[in-house]
């Protein structure tokens, strides 16, 4: 568990044992995710972010999911970085990185990325032929800084989890130093 017992005690009053036991006494194995923190929003009067993480311990001590899994499934990689300069000029230098590029990790792209633009997020997105989806989130985080980051989601494996972090740590590294 990622979180303490002394943190979840303090937002909730119960810590990890008194929570895990009390759903295994519900019997609630057969309730999806949803239902499973609805009902601790509803009967325990806990917060959504707090439902959301007692549910999903409580679904990897039940074997319904593994670290790293998300409700559907799936397993997601990320990664991230602050990085000097503004939204728009690493926006434009990640487009022109990855320009002459036509897969990820040797996984060709299905079809060609998508930029998107917001006022406030810059959005390059890659669906792999493997149907993984690549996510660059772009964002002004300061004057100078701005935040960058990696969701990949769709993969299939937590071993697949481990080879995707290991690529965008170093794709990101080399990408900096083009900066």
């Amino acid at each position: 568990m990622s979180t303490s017992d002394k943190a979840v005690m303090k937002a909730t009053g119960k810590v990890w044992d008194e929570w895990l036991s009390l759903l295994e006494q519900q019997n609630l194995s057969k309730l999806s995710h949803k239902e499973i923190a609805a009902k601790l929003v509803e009967d325990h009067d806990i917060g959504f972010w707090w439902a959301q993480t007692i549910t999903i311990e409580y679904e990897r001590m039940i074997g319904r999911r593994e670290v790293g899994q998300s409700c559907e499934g799936d397993f997601q990689a990320g990664a991230s970085k602050t990085l000097a300069g503004t939204m728009d000029a690493v926006f434009t230098a990640w487009q022109n990185f990855m320009k002459d590029k036509d897969s990820l990790n040797t996984v060709p792209y299905k079809e060609p990325p998508t930029i998107t633009k917001t006022d406030k997020w810059r959005y390059w997105r890659a669906l792999l032929a493997d149907d993984s989806k690549a996510n660059i989130n772009i964002y002004q985080k300061a004057p100078a800084k701005v935040g960058f980051g990696v969701n990949h989601e769709k993969l299939n494996t937590a071993e697949e989890v481990a080879e995707w972090k290991a690529f965008w740590k170093e794709c990101l590294k080399e990408f900096q130093d083009t900066l």
